[in-house]
């Protein structure tokens, strides 16, 4: 029976994965960061990437169809982004090993955390939704203002040039989900890491030092690192300072 849920949760994150490909790609037309070429498409229903032309549901099955069409469309055996099936097989895995409260959590970080990576931008209504579903279940409304002036200090200091005020505003969220001192080792683990990947990335010139960076996707995973793992994590930290 425990097996038998197990599959039940797994693919259902796989389905909530497919949703998260699909929101980031229509919040991207609705904020105008990205238009649709492919005229004459049906907006309410599955197409190519390539050429417009409308799925069949065996085309849109959730990890399964990328792998068994060895990721091309089959319309016109185009590559298809690779971010489709990680994106999913993520959430399934999430959905696998964590509790069922934690679900619209992880759905909301995970499109925000793609969103960011892909356009630099983290939707406020994807953020607002994050606040409120941690506020149900948490009360830590000190970290969560001093999670909210620590960045929004750092904004103001750097003019913005350091982090956006997206950034700011899923502060608000991480105190109120993580609590003391868990958001202390999120903000250690997300600066730690956004310093060595960019780091990193300049030396394989993949970036510029000029070039921007987001922090979102630092601040997402140092989030879900710190939940699972904050407490020995804080431990560690304590021994090496």
């Amino acid at each position: 029976m425990e097996i038998y849920f197990g599959v039940i949760k797994f693919l259902l994150g796989l389905c909530l994965g497919s949703f998260v490909n699909m929101l980031t790609y229509r919040t991207a037309l609705r904020y105008e960061i990205t238009r649709n070429k492919l005229q004459g498409t049906n907006q309410k229903r599955s197409f190519c990437d390539h050429c417009g032309k409308q799925l069949k549901w065996f085309d849109n099955v959730p990890l399964l169809s990328w792998l068994l069409l060895k990721g091309k469309s089959r319309c016109c055996d185009k590559k298809l982004s690779i971010s489709y099936p990680l994106v999913e097989l993520l959430l399934g895995i999430l959905f696998l090993v964590s509790d069922y409260w934690l679900w619209p959590i992880e759905v909301f970080l995970v499109f925000s955390l793609v969103f960011d990576l892909k356009y630099m931008i983290l939707p406020d209504f994807s953020t607002y939704i994050l606040i409120g579903w941690a506020t149900i279940f948490n009360h830590f409304l000190l970290a969560s203002l001093g999670s909210f002036l620590f960045l929004l200090i750092l904004y103001l200091v750097t003019k913005g040039k350091g982090i956006g005020f997206g950034d700011v505003k899923l502060a608000i969220f991480m105190g109120m989900f993580l609590g003391f001192p868990k958001i202390l080792v999120a903000y250690y683990l997300a600066f730690i890491i956004g310093a060595i990947i960019g780091v990193i990335l300049i030396i394989l010139k993949i970036k510029k030092r000029t070039d921007p960076i987001p922090f979102g996707p630092f601040l997402i995973g140092a989030t879900g690192i710190s939940w699972w793992w904050g407490d020995k994590l804080m431990e560690i930290i304590k021994i090496w300072l």
